[in-house]
């Protein structure tokens, strides 16, 4: 937790009452006989605050001198901490350390409270795809390696038959680089793993190596950014920065333990998680002219927190009472905000406001979540925009409620806020939504031999603030794709590939997508943008059944939004325990149930693992389903078209078995390995990959294979799967694949494969035969040649085809690839042109002809003709950049053009401009014609005294989707800014507008606008006067939603001004002043007219402060409300006394009927009050 955090908060728990509370001063108290004679104050002086003691906390920037033994010259000279005579023991080693590192512009920072770990790996050298046999240079990164021993890049086959298989590990040291030659594999991505002293270890995200991704790293160049997937290592200790931003450019920086550059600015940071105890920190610049060594003493792991907090009490008796009630009343608000490590290493984040109640109500709705959203919570708005202090808000405690809590030491937590649900382990169910109420995880530090705690348990139970939607994309060779939903939640997506099996439905592949390095996403459109291409399938043996792919590649996206018909009412809960029985054996269970209104679903299973090794394991599960389900939608075009899945309901079993083994586990030579698998679904069975409906009743699916290295030239796989339901269809598939090295350049493969089917599509059997002769004479250039022949069939037609292919890399960028081929069931292509360089410029262009390729939504007359691809990326300057890429699908009568561009215009090191268009159109004589136009532009400056953004989107939609009419029209503005006008002065702005007129699927029509402007005038070196000032415009005709639900709220158009001053006369008086206006026009609902709501309020106050202990405040009030057209007068006075440094009592008296608070129409406040005011 940094600074800015903690300013943010004091501001924003305080804000409210900052002007309304009794200002301090410090005035010149009486003494009596306090002259000094002789210059020595008399023994009988006793000063006007005697008796008086008060701790004042020391500051940031405040040192406490130590005590000096004198020398016998009874004096010591220093300068800076350096001393030049006297005793030596009194240097101040660490200030005359802080003063050198302060010339050089070098920082040194130490928070106990900021232990982030981080780990990544990243590719060096140009930005392309790399295939088996090239050389690929991999950078570690973390932050924490003085925990770390060793580390490693494991190689993964992730298209390997029966599932995804380490196909090479390379040692490489934490923040250390490796040099790899890619081993031999169909689909290889590199994950980092890295491990501690007693085998536990991280491991990152999967990178893909085949494509060009983002993962680019650049040498001694710190990058900050973190992958981490599996996260078992515990670190106990501090945070350790050291930055500067005054160096040379590129200058070299040599500390904890490792050498940096500065980038062009001459910046730099880097961080370093030390373990807890007394630790020094170097740091070594080298440059033209200049050579520096510092060191620096930092104590790290201490108990280190930071609290703070306010309770505020008042109770008071009413004059003009309501009817029935006794006058009297007691209202109150708690909150506060705390963070710490203690001594045993478990750390404490807490934060809670119950906002001003009656003390009866002030804990009864504490676990209810707050109306507002989760990044409105602790809402600025409802103060002032600016207090003009710089501070800036970061959430340490996220929750949609008014509470949060999480207590975590190592991997165990306890946690009350908002959360992404972490349920994984079970083949068929986990849960990875985004949900606000209890979480809590225990992992045993009794762990296995392979780093696993021996026992586990997960569980959460919480209240959905929206409903959740899962969207199937099949791969169109492009990277953009439409969601189905708009007003998407921020950061509650879950983007994943999945390689399925045409026929079962079996998951081959599941490999979780990160944002920023491999995807973006506008939450606002719903428009998601991969960082490569996706294609629509991949893999294939020998014997090509699909020219196009054998097994479907699908972009899977789930994520929430905000519904806008029906309430969420309801709860989501469960978890999952396993337990490690031995280092070899576990046992699992898993528990979700969701009972949110539409749906109500409860799913549970059991599970075991035996693991022999990494290669060598057998599973079991069970999994059992009931309720409805979600369902899912289903498109091939990226989105421009959407075939709504609905939930299966039932009830429903699964049942899954496999079994792995490696020929080196079982005491075989040869390199290979084998496996089984079974697996049964019952007609209703629903989770989040399977929907088991009456089209196809309860599903059967097994199959086994093996393959093994024969000699060091050949090599075998033998393959049998297995697939049929209670619809009594079938597909049954066997083969004998081989590959026989004639050479280190030339491989011969050859395949017979059998084919039996009863589908809806196909009826018969087929045994094809084919051969096929692969070259790769160097790293750049690979080619093929491939023909098959069906020996015998039956109902099934032909498999006859010759096709040939291959791919060649320019040493200049330029890349080719293609296949083309030919035969009974049509001609199939795939071609793709591209180039790459270290400049961030890339050109892409494909084209692909799938003669089996089959159209979902709706119906289709007429030939395929395929589907182009084309774009790329240019940068044109340092600058200047634009980007493109559009997708022409040809599929019979149904054809769409789908088409992205953009451009990023750094106009100078301060501005900068983004814009983009997105195209969707759609030519369907059957279905409707249908089209889409986003159009999307931005701007950002920001130097020393301002920063400001601005963002303007428009979405349009026009057609018909299968009868189905689905014009839309959204246009989007959202801006924002703060203006250092000087030293003493901020302005602050934001605005926020929206027009839709939709269909209200995801979106509902109406307009609105906020806009707000805040200005603080806050003197540095003299704080007499303070001024805040804030205006806000509300124009809502969308009807304010509560809870997320569309239950159609109050609508409104308003005003709102508020001004606040004081002033200090002197040291013992202030006065100050408050001007608040509201001119409203409001409705309570869409049908009713509006009418004027207005009011003004006036302050003006009065107070004295007597040094330390009493403080008295006259204010003066008067109230204009014009709809019930009374004005009010009344006059407030009060009295604190302060009790220490943190308490105050205060008794007042209110002679109006109104309150200073403008939303209060009760005019019941005449009357005499207690008030208790406690803060730490």
């Amino acid at each position: 937790m940094n600074i800015h955090h903690r300013k943010s908060f004091i501001r924003t728990l305080l804000g409210a009452t900052a002007l309304g509370a009794i200002a301090t001063a410090l005035p010149a108290a009486a003494q009596n006989n306090c002259d000094l004679v002789n210059g020595v104050l008399p023994a009988s002086c006793e000063t006007g605050n005697a008796g008086d003691t008060v701790r004042m906390p020391v500051g940031v920037n405040t040192e406490i001198a130590n005590g000096a033994r004198q020398p016998a010259t009874g004096f010591i000279i220093s300068v800076d901490g350096e001393t030049f005579e006297g005793d030596e023991k009194v240097e101040q080693k660490k200030r005359q350390a802080d003063v050198a590192l302060a010339k050089a512009d070098i920082r040194v920072q130490a928070d106990d409270l900021a232990v982030e770990k981080r780990l990544d790996l990243e590719v060096m050298g140009p930005t392309r795809g790399h295939k088996p046999g090239d050389t690929v240079r991999f950078q570690s990164a973390t932050n924490y390696p003085a925990f770390l021993t060793r580390g490693e890049v494991r190689i993964i086959d992730q298209q390997a038959r029966g599932g995804p298989r380490t196909v090479g590990v390379f040692p490489i040291g934490p923040n250390g680089q490796a040099e790899v030659r890619l081993p031999d594999g169909r689909d290889l991505v590199a994950v980092h793993r890295v491990y501690d002293a007693r085998g536990r270890y991280d491991e990152t995200t999967a990178l893909v190596l085949d494509r060009p991704n983002q993962a680019r790293g650049q040498d001694d160049v710190e990058e900050g950014s973190s992958t981490t997937a599996i996260d078992r290592i515990p670190v106990r200790g501090g945070a350790v920065t050291v930055s500067g931003s005054s160096l040379a450019p590129n200058e070299t920086v040599s500390t904890l333990g490792e050498t940096i550059r500065a980038d062009a600015q001459g910046r730099f940071v880097l961080q370093r998680i030390l373990p807890k105890g007394d630790q020094t920190v170097i740091v070594q610049t080298k440059s033209a002219g200049r050579d520096v060594t510092l060191a620096r003493e930092v104590e790290l792991g201490k108990a280190d927190w930071f609290t703070v907090a306010v309770a505020d009490i008042t109770v008071g008796h009413r004059e003009q009472a309501v009817t029935g009630t006794d006058g009297s009343y007691q209202k109150g608000r708690l909150a506060f905000f705390t963070q710490g490590t203690n001594a045993n290493g478990v750390t404490i984040t807490a934060s809670a406001d119950t906002r001003e109640e009656d003390l009866s109500d002030i804990f009864r709705k504490f676990d209810e979540k707050d109306p507002r959203s989760l990044l409105t919570r602790i809402d600025p708005d409802e103060y002032y925009l600016t207090y003009g202090d710089d501070s800036t808000f970061e959430e340490a405690a996220p929750t949609a409620g008014k509470f949060y809590f999480k207590a975590e030491k190592d991997e165990n937590f306890a946690l009350w806020g908002t959360f992404k649900g972490q349920v994984n382990g079970s083949h068929f169910l986990r849960n990875e939504r985004t949900l606000y109420g209890a979480q809590a995880q225990y992992k045993s530090a009794q762990q296995t031999k392979n780093g696993d705690a021996k026992a586990e348990l997960q569980l959460y139970a919480a209240q959905p603030d929206n409903l959740p939607q899962r969207d199937i994309f099949r791969g169109t060779g492009g990277s953009v794709y439409f969601l189905q939903r708009q007003d998407i939640s921020i950061g509650s997506e879950t983007l994943s590939v999945e390689i399925r099996d045409p026929d079962s439905g079996r998951v081959l592949e599941r490999r979780t997508l990160v944002y920023g390095r491999d995807y973006d996403i506008n939450y606002l459109q719903g428009v998601v943008t991969l960082r490569a291409p996706l294609s629509s399938s991949i893999g294939g043996g020998v014997v090509v059944t699909n020219p196009g792919g054998e097994e479907n590649v699908n972009l899977v996206a789930q994520y929430e939004y905000t519904p806008t018909a029906g309430g969420l009412d309801g709860y989501s809960y469960g978890g999952r325990a396993q337990v490690w029985a031995t280092d070899q054996l576990r046992f699992g269970a898993t528990a979700l149930i969701e009972k949110t209104g539409a749906a109500d679903q409860k799913s549970y299973g059991a599970d075991m693992l035996y693991q022999f090794s990494e290669r060598t394991y057998a599973t079991l599960e069970y999994a059992r389903s009931e309720g409805p389900g979600f369902g899912s939608s289903f498109s091939t075009d990226g989105g421009l078209i959407i075939d709504n899945t609905a939930p299966a309901g039932g009830t429903g079993e699964a049942y899954k078995a496999e079994v792995v083994a490696d020929f080196a586990d079982l005491g075989f030579t040869t390199d290979g390995r084998f496996g089984v698998y079974y697996e049964h679904r019952t007609l209703g069975f629903s989770t989040l990959d399977h929907q088991v409906s009456a089209t196809t009743g309860d599903e059967t699916l097994w199959g086994a294979y093996t393959e093994f290295q024969a000699s060091e030239r050949l090599k075998f796989t033998l393959y049998y799967d297995d697939y049929k339901n209670d619809a009594g269809q079938y597909a049954r598939e066997g083969g004998v694949e081989g590959s026989y090295k004639l050479s280190e350049t030339r491989t011969l493969g050859f395949g017979i494969e059998h084919l039996d089917k009863l589908t809806a599509r196909e009826t018969g059997s087929r045994t094809d035969f084919a051969l096929r002769y692969t070259v790769k004479p160097n790293e750049r250039l690979e080619w093929f040649v491939y023909g098959q022949a069906t020996l015998k069939r039956s109902g099934l037609e032909k498999n006859n085809r010759v096709g040939a292919g291959g791919s060649y890399a320019f040493n200049n960028g330029w890349k080719v690839e293609g296949e083309v081929s030919d035969g009974s069931t049509g001609v199939g292509a795939a071609a793709r042109v591209s180039y790459e360089d270290e400049n961030n410029n890339s050109v892409y262009f494909g084209y692909e002809l799938d003669p089996n390729r089959e159209f979902f939504a709706g119906s289709v007359t007429g030939k395929d003709k395929g589907r182009f691809v084309s774009g790329g990326r240019r940068q044109v300057t340092r600058d200047l950049a634009y980007y493109g890429e559009n997708t022409y699908d040809l599929f019979g009568s149904h054809r769409s053009l789908t088409s992205t561009y953009g451009v990023d215009y750094a106009r100078s090191e301060f501005l900068s401009y983004t814009g983009s268009l997105e195209v969707g159109r759609i030519n369907d004589s059957i279905n409707g014609d249908f089209d889409r136009h986003a159009l999307s532009f931005g701007v950002r400056y920001e130097d020393e005294s301002l920063t400001a953004r601005g963002r303007l989107e428009y979405r349009r939609e026009r057609g018909l989707t299968s009868g189905t009419n689905r014009d839309a029209d959204t246009i989007l503005f959202a801006a924002s800014g703060r203006y250092k006008i000087d030293d003493t002065q901020r302005l602050v702005f934001n605005l926020d507008a929206s027009k839709t007129d939709t269909d209200q699927s995801s979106i509902l029509d109406g307009k609105l606008v906020d806009a707000s402007i805040g200005y603080a005038y806050r003197p540095v070196d003299n704080d007499r006067l303070n001024v805040l000032l804030k205006y806000r415009y509300l124009y809502d005709d969308y009807g304010q939603r509560i809870d997320g639900t569309d239950v159609t709220g109050p609508r409104q158009r308003s005003h709102v001004l508020s001004f606040d001053a004081i002033y200090d006369l002197n040291q013992q008086w202030t006065i100050g002043g408050k001007i608040g206006a509201r001119l409203s026009d409001s409705s309570p609902n869409a049908t009713t007219a509006f009418s004027e709501n207005d009011a003004w309020l006036g302050v003006a106050n009065v107070r004295y402060h007597l040094v330390h202990k009493w403080d008295a405040l006259l204010e003066a009030r008067v109230l204009n409300a014009r709809q019930i057209q009374t004005k009010e007068y009344g006059l407030v006075g009060a009295i604190y006394r302060h009790v220490g440094n943190n308490f105050k009592l205060g008794v007042g008296y209110n002679s109006g009927r109104f309150s200073d608070d403008l939303t209060d129409l009760t005019y019941d406040d005449k009357g005499v009050f207690i008030n208790l005011i406690a803060k730490f």
